[in-house]
C-alpha cells in the first residue's frame, strides 16, 4: 500500500449516513458515557442504543430484514465507531455471524432477532486468530458439542453462540443457546475494556446444525471482519491525531507553543500521510469485496495489516507528544490507545495477514 492522498469518493447518501451515525454517537455515546460504562463494567446501554437504531442491519440486504447498503456503508460505520471509541464488539461479532449465516441457504432466517436487536449472537472462535480457522478445539458427537474456545469476542452476555467447526472443505456451523446445559462462559478482561471477552467451555451441549460453509466463503467473511477492524482503527487514529494537534497547539514550553517545534510538525505530518494511505486502501478493499473483485480478499488482508500497524504508530506518537498526561487513566487518549493496540492482534496480527498474502502470491 503506497503513500498517497487519493481519497475514495463517497456518494451523497453515504456522506449522510456518516454524519447521521456521528451525530447519534455524539449525542448518545460520548466519551463521558463510554467512561461511565467502562468503569461500571456494563456495556448493555450501548447494546440497547445500537438495537434502537438497528445498526446491526447496516450493510445487510433489505430482503433479509437489514437496512440495505453494502460493505462500504458498513465500513463507514466502523470508522465512525472507532472515532468515538464506542463499544463496538457486539456489532463486529454480529457482522461475522451474519456473514457466515448469509452464505448458507436460509442461514440468516435461522438467527431470529439478531437484526432487530432482540438477540445477540457471538461467533465462537478465538479472537486472536482469523475467524475462518473456526473452533478447532471443539468436537462433535452426534448433535452434541464439547471443547473449549478461549477468548471469544462478546461471549459474556450473548444469548446465542455460533460455533464454526473445521471440516475437510470448510466449516460446519452449529447454533446453540448461550445458557444451554453444559455451557460455561468465563469472562476474561483484556487491555481494551470497551469490549467483552470470555472463554467458552462446552460439555455435551445440544446444538442445531445450520449447514456447511465452503472454505473460500469462510475466508471472505473473515476478510470482511478484518477490514471492519482496520476501519475502526483508522477512525480511532484520526481522533488521536486531532487530540494531539489540539494539545500541542495549546501546550507552552520554553515560552513557545510546542506545536511550533519542527520535530512536532514532522511527527504530525507523518501520521497524516500514513492515515491517508490507510483510508485509500481500506475503501478500495471495501469496494473490491463488495463488487466481487478477484483481489478483494487480499486487499482486505493488506488493509488490516497496514491500517492497524499505522494506528498503533499513531498511538505511540500521540502518547509521546502528550507527555506524561497521556499515560493517565483520567485522559481520554488511553481509551483510544488501548483500542488500537488490541485491534492490531484481533482476528490475527499484521504478520498473520502478510504471511497469508505471501502464500497467496507464492513469495516464499
Amino acid at each position: 500500500m503506497g503513500r498517497t492522498t487519493m481519497r475514495f469518493a463517497f456518494s451523497e447518501e453515504q456522506e449522510m449516513l456518516h454524519d447521521m451515525i456521528h451525530a447519534a454517537l455524539q449525542r448518545e455515546a460520548g466519551l463521558d458515557k463510554v467512561r461511565c460504562w467502562v468503569e461500571g463494567e456494563n456495556l448493555l446501554p450501548f447494546d440497547e442504543f445500537v438495537a434502537r437504531n438497528a445498526w446491526a442491519g447496516i450493510g445487510v440486504g433489505e430482503e433479509v430484514g437489514g437496512q440495505g447498503g453494502g460493505l462500504i456503508e458498513q465500513t463507514l460505520m466502523f470508522e465512525v465507531l472507532g472515532r468515538s471509541v464506542a463499544p463496538s464488539g457486539s456489532l463486529l461479532a454480529g457482522a461475522g455471524v451474519l456473514g457466515f449465516a448469509s452464505r448458507i441457504p436460509d442461514g440468516v432466517e435461522q438467527l431470529h432477532g439478531l437484526l432487530e436487536g432482540k438477540a445477540t449472537v457471538a461467533l465462537c472462535v478465538n479472537a486472536g486468530r482469523p475467524a475462518d480457522q473456526g473452533a478447532s478445539q471443539v468436537q462433535v458427537s452426534g448433535e452434541c458439542l464439547s471443547g473449549i474456545v478461549p477468548m471469544v469476542l462478546e461471549a459474556p452476555g450473548a444469548s446465542q453462540l455460533l460455533v464454526p467447526i473445521p471440516a475437510d472443505d470448510g466449516l460446519e456451523l452449529w447454533l446453540l443457546p448461550a445458557d444451554a446445559p453444559g455451557v460455561e462462559i468465563r469472562s476474561r478482561r483484556l487491555i481494551d475494556r470497551t469490549r467483552r471477552f470470555g472463554d467458552v467451555h462446552l460439555q455435551d451441549v445440544q446444538a442445531r446444525h445450520l449447514g456447511r460453509l465452503p472454505r473460500d466463503a469462510a475466508r471472505e467473511v473473515n476478510a470482511v471482519m478484518a477490514l471492519l477492524i482496520a476501519a475502526e482503527s483508522l477512525g480511532a487514529a484520526r481522533r488521536m491525531l486531532d487530540m494531539t494537534v489540539e494539545y500541542v497547539g495549546q501546550r507552552v514550553q520554553f515560552g513557545v507553543v510546542v506545536g511550533s517545534f519542527q520535530a512536532v510538525k514532522h511527527a504530525a505530518a507523518e501520521i497524516l500521510v500514513e492515515l491517508e494511505a490507510a483510508h485509500s486502501g481500506i475503501y478500495y478493499a471495501a469496494w473490491a469485496l463488495q463488487e466481487g473483485q478477484e483481489d478483494g480478499v487480499q486487499q482486505a488482508w493488506i488493509a488490516k495489516a497496514f491500517a492497524t500497524d499505522a494506528a498503533v504508530r499513531t498511538a505511540d506518537r500521540a502518547l509521546m507528544l502528550h507527555g506524561a498526561i497521556g499515560y493517565t487513566w483520567e485522559h481520554d487518549l488511553q481509551l483510544f490507545y488501548k483500542r488500537v493496540k488490541l485491534n492490531q492482534e484481533l482476528l490475527g496480527s499484521a504478520r498473520t495477514y502478510r504471511e497469508r498474502l505471501a502464500d497467496a502470491l507464492q513469495l516464499h
